[in-house]
């Protein structure tokens, strides 16, 4: 199992809240996610490089702590005073290999063959334990993506390729401790 940075505001686990895309007519344009970044972050940046942004400002909190910011174009960002700028998110992305809200565990694995570190547990085993895979970014070892899934409508294994990824985040692969 890779260690995860910067995991404080981004839930994977359970249902939680999911990062839907709206109704057409109000959609955002399509933004690409990874695979250093998006907008003007890029996972691993210092504080100061994102406040020097304009979208960012880091709060005065406990230094050991994971933090959240939304920037205002609603991209969400993971922080610790420690790493930096740790995670990425926001609505209506994709990947540079077309990976996003609506694809299949199918298609993310073709995206995708490989887990974020070696060792890893295979994705299928990912997927039936958590809803959740982790997989390498192509050519940015340090970089990896935290696919989460619906399987509410699987009734089983067999039908792991039609699970649809609700939601796609971009992780610095560092020590979990912020």
């Amino acid at each position: 199992m890779p260690f995860l940075a910067g995991c404080g505001g981004f839930s994977l686990d359970g249902p939680g809240p999911v990062l839907a895309s709206p109704p057409v007519s109000s959609a955002p344009s399509e933004r690409t996610l990874g695979p250093d970044g998006i907008g003007p972050f890029e996972v691993g940046m210092s504080l100061d490089e994102a406040e020097a942004t304009g979208q960012f400002e880091a709060r005065d909190e406990d230094p050991k702590a994971c933090m959240t910011h939304t920037s205002p174009d609603d991209i969400r960002v993971g922080w610790s005073s420690k790493l930096g700028i740790t995670t990425l998110t926001a609505e209506n992305v994709r990947t540079p290999e077309g990976i996003g809200a609506g694809s299949t565990f199918a298609e993310v694995k073709r995206a995708y063959p490989k887990p974020a570190e070696a060792g890893d547990m295979p994705f299928d085993e990912q997927l039936a334990m958590m809803g959740v895979i982790w997989t390498a970014v192509p050519d940015r070892p340090d970089n990896m993506y935290a696919i989460k899934f619906d399987t509410s409508h699987l009734a089983g294994r067999a039908q792991f390729d039609q699970a649809t990824v609700q939601v796609v985040m971009l992780k610095l692969v560092a020590e979990q401790n912020c």
